[in-house]
């Protein structure tokens, strides 16, 4: 039985009043997003959010009342049902990265009360049925310390956030406005003829960006002269550390060479008496007990990622300021907590020397 119109209009009311929230909460979602995949782990990706327009949110409360599955009785149950008010995409470049980037996404976000993330890989692909929707759909919300100041009010508040590649975002989206959301009873056959082409496109043009970020890598490696940028530093340095995935936390040990003015893999083995895979892991292992025995588990390193590159620069960043600047930006609050725990377990007394 369809739900009333005094639903609808009760429901269009609410969110009218509180769509400033999920304003709120898809930009902090986004901004965690950007800083900590994006710019921390190097991924090459775009992050985008939006919240629903009243007048999207009236069309889909429209179609929703004509469907048995959703028969809200009342406003909150509105509220309760639809997840989508706030919406995040990480479109990602390469197909190969959707699952790394799930996994921080449930690091990084919560489910409600706390528990994990909701995660649903909608992966309805099937090119003999002229099927090609493929997306990792997550509900988060925030994380407490993540709620503090300004964002208190975002408490309770989910948001939807997709992970699928760049092209498998341009085939969803086109069959989601002609497919699944009709108008005049379509698609004919010629739209779907024209859409299953498309879908073939769209997985020949992941598998051609795959490569060509193979090749882009390849060419990289042998680069001279000063890096570029993250990807650049991860590519150049990566025969260093064969064992390790140099994009995770890539962006961290990117900030700490930059703040030391090392422009370059010769200036960093330079400065730090050479690149060895070995020794940074060990220089790790003595630091993170430290840091536990202290109790800062949250200041300990990935001997898996570059943390391999920050662990040997850590020494050097000893006595400089936080608020040090290179390439125009202030450089991030987890290194410098790092450099202060790394300054407490120089000055314990006794310790040995986590370098050493």
């Amino acid at each position: 039985m369809p739900f009333s119109a005094q639903v609808i209009e009760g429901a269009a009311a609410r969110y009218e009043r509180e769509r400033d929230r999920y304003i709120k909460l898809a930009g902090r979602v986004a901004d965690i997003c950007q800083a900590s995949i994006i710019e921390g782990d190097a991924v090459r990706a775009q992050v985008t959010s939006r919240t629903k327009t009243p007048q999207s949110f009236r069309g889909k409360l429209d179609r929703f009342s004509r469907r048995a599955d959703r028969n809200y009785a009342n406003v909150d149950e509105v509220f309760d049902g639809i997840g989508d008010f706030a919406g995040v995409r990480i479109a990602t470049y390469r197909p190969e990265d959707e699952d790394r980037v799930r996994q921080r996404v449930c690091e990084l976000f919560c489910g409600p009360d706390g528990e994990a993330v909701n995660v649903d890989p909608k992966n309805k692909l099937d090119p003999g049925e002229a099927q090609f929707y493929r997306a990792t759909h997550c509900q988060v919300f925030l994380r407490e310390e993540d709620l503090a100041g300004i964002y208190d009010n975002l408490r309770g508040a989910s948001c939807e956030l997709q992970i699928c590649s760049m092209m498998a975002h341009v085939w969803n989206e086109i069959e989601h406005d002609i497919g699944y959301k009709p108008d005049g009873g379509g698609p004919d056959p010629a739209e779907r003829g024209l859409l299953e082409a498309l879908g073939h496109l769209t997985r020949s043009g992941d598998a051609t960006i795959t490569r060509l970020l193979e090749a882009n890598q390849q060419r990289l490696r042998s680069r001279q002269g000063e890096f570029s940028d993250v990807h650049d530093f991860v590519a150049r340095l990566r025969d260093r550390f064969p064992r390790a995935d140099l994009s995770v936390n890539a962006g961290q040990a990117y900030d700490a060479a930059q703040r030391l003015g090392l422009k370059s893999p010769d200036a960093i083995e330079q400065m730090v008496g050479g690149l060895a895979e070995a020794g940074a892991r060990g220089s790790i292992e003595r630091y993170n007990k430290f840091a536990r025995d202290t109790g800062r588990s949250d200041a300990t390193l990935n001997a898996a990622s570059a943390d391999l590159v920050t662990v040997t620069l850590l020494p050097h960043l000893i006595g400089r300021s936080s608020t040090d600047r290179s390439d125009g930006r202030i450089k991030s609050g987890r290194l410098s907590l790092l450099v202060d725990v790394w300054r407490e377990h120089e000055s314990a007394p006794g310790a040995q020397p986590a370098g050493a």
